[in-house]
């Protein structure tokens, strides 16, 4: 394909890409934390939110040396 002197460049805002994930986790997380009861006590809700956010996390992230 021919260069027609146009540079396209794409980025990424990080920020953005990581409070989504946090908020989708934290989302989700509230939510599964109900799964089972009515009334989810503190140390549930934080587990399930901290498990959740985790995950969303490891969607956009790459931990290690993972190139």
């Amino acid at each position: 394909m021919a260069k027609i002197g146009i540079e396209t460049r794409v980025r990424v805002n990080i920020y953005t890409v990581i409070q989504r994930a946090v908020e989708e986790g934290v989302a989700y997380g509230y939510m599964r934390s109900y799964k089972y009861t009515d009334k989810p006590s503190k140390d549930t809700m934080i587990t399930e939110i901290e498990n959740a956010v985790m995950n969303e996390l490891s969607e956009v992230l790459i931990y290690g040396d993972g190139e």
